[in-house]
């Protein structure tokens, strides 16, 4: 039963709390299944969006996951309970008393811009092969394996032969099948801030997470010289949610640190790499480490669509070999005519075409969209322009990112706190995200100009 009390807060943070400690009790199981939003809604007199909120956040945290056409079912907490973080409570965007009309969501896409045509195609041709029907080997379908690593040398430089490329069902997948494959008392150090779910993935799993600080050139290498037998999780390319791109000085002493120590590796999230819009992307880690100790971590989910759940590792030969002691007998979790489709779509250049086509549409938004924030320059610091699909505006009047979500719902849009992504308590406050990538042309300029009038 949950008691409803505003005094501490909005309520549905009085609701998020109480269930977030009903999970980490046990008193709320893993696979245990939320009431409908409605119903709870009902049950405590509320309105759905202030459950939505409460939901949402919980999700956001690894603490439910939302399952399509189904609700909302409790995770495994293992790794809520391994991280020893200090307690904080996390800024989120308010629930909204009214839906806002235009939704700044950093992890969009423009999916109106797929190549459905293309693609349908490529998917009828794939069913027509004798191998459609089988199940691939563990690592993915050899053809489409050498594909990816044809593209990443002429894109990324990275240097692999087909046998070091592992594909799965999704970065989340991959994350975790490399979680398994790592000795247990090895320590997964992570940049903070980070996408969350990796690094709850990392715990869950029973590894010692520690958090990786960054500053404006990315992971500061000197807090992480005493620490062997580590995996460091880094995002060089596009620091997310940051934005930061890591110069090639520490890049180098990243690389120096791993070749030093015993059982030191780097998990590179090449995230975004594919759109940088002021120049060309600098070399992946990966291309210019002399001693393998990097692993190359990609996915299509951003250049092709969401939908397609194919994320691809590089593992160097070491991490190969632990990797067949403990998976060659499975089969690959990806589609086999999803993977026989994409390949052909790489192979056949479509990858590159739409690619291509991407870039030009995504740098219009992006330069459409710091133009029409251009007002706000007396009160907002636009960080991370140069690449991806999103910006990080900082507050210059000393507004929080909770006042800065609460005065973007008033005016009908919805922007996204930093603070969720940090591991512990966030280190500065006020800035906020704002995804641009599936936003209309009118959507950019109504959502532009109401922040204008919200944050002036």
């Amino acid at each position: 039963m949950l008691l409803l009390s505003d005094q501490d807060g909005p309520l549905y943070l009085s609701i998020y709390r109480q269930l977030r400690e009903q999970i980490q009790s046990g008193q709320l199981a893993a696979g245990t299944r939320l009431p409908s939003k409605r119903a709870l809604a009902n049950e405590l007199q509320v309105s759905i969006n202030t459950i939505d909120g409460a939901y949402g956040q919980l999700q956001s945290e690894g603490f439910v996951e939302s399952r399509p056409r189904s609700g909302y079912y409790v995770l495994g907490i293992e790794s809520v309970q391994n991280l020893s973080l200090p307690h904080r409570t996390v800024a989120v965007p308010l629930p909204r008393s009214q839906p806002p009309v235009i939704e700044f969501h950093p992890g969009g896409v423009a999916k109106e811009k797929f190549p459905f045509s293309v693609w349908q195609r490529l998917l009828r041709g794939a069913l027509s092969e004798p191998d459609a029907l089988r199940r691939t080997e563990a690592q993915g379908d050899p053809g489409l394996r050498q594909a990816v690593a044809d593209y990443l040398y002429a894109a990324r430089g990275v240097r692999c032969t087909v046998e070091q490329v592992v594909l799965g069902a999704g970065t989340d997948a991959l994350l975790s099948m490399l979680s398994y494959i790592l000795p247990n008392d090895c320590t997964m150090a992570v940049e903070n801030p980070v996408y969350n779910r990796g690094y709850r993935l990392f715990a869950r799993t029973g590894h010692r997470v520690l958090p990786a600080e960054i500053d404006r050139q990315g992971v500061m290498v000197e807090p992480l010289e005493q620490l062997d037998n580590v995996l460091l999780y880094t995002t060089p390319s596009h620091q997310y949610p940051l934005g930061l791109s890591m110069p090639m000085g520490r890049r180098a002493r990243l690389l120096n640190w791993a070749g030093q120590g015993a059982f030191r590796y780097i998990l590179e999230d090449d995230y975004d790499s594919e759109f940088r819009y002021d120049a060309r992307p600098m070399p992946s880690l990966q291309s210019i480490d002399p001693n393998d100790r990097v692993i190359y971590l990609g996915t299509f989910s951003r250049s092709v669509a969401p939908a397609l759940r194919l994320a691809y590792l590089v593992l160097p030969p070491q991490l190969l070999t632990l990797y067949r002691q403990e998976y060659s007998g499975f089969a690959c979790q990806v589609s086999t005519m999803e993977q026989l489709a994409l390949r052909e779509f790489l192979i056949r250049g479509h990858f590159e075409t739409h690619l291509n086509r991407m870039r030009v549409y995504y740098r219009a938004k992006r330069k459409a969209l710091v133009e029409a924030l251009a007002p706000l320059e007396h009160s907002m610091r636009i960080i991370g322009e140069a690449a991806g699909h999103h910006l990080t505006l900082q507050s210059k009047t000393g507004r929080t990112e909770s006042e800065l979500c609460q005065l973007a719902l008033d005016h009908g849009v919805r922007v996204y706190p930093i603070s969720p992504y940090f591991m512990g308590p966030c280190p500065y406050d006020g800035k906020v995200l704002l995804g641009f990538a599936d936003l209309s042309d009118r959507q950019l300029q109504d959502g532009a100009a109401a922040l204008c009038e919200a944050w002036k």
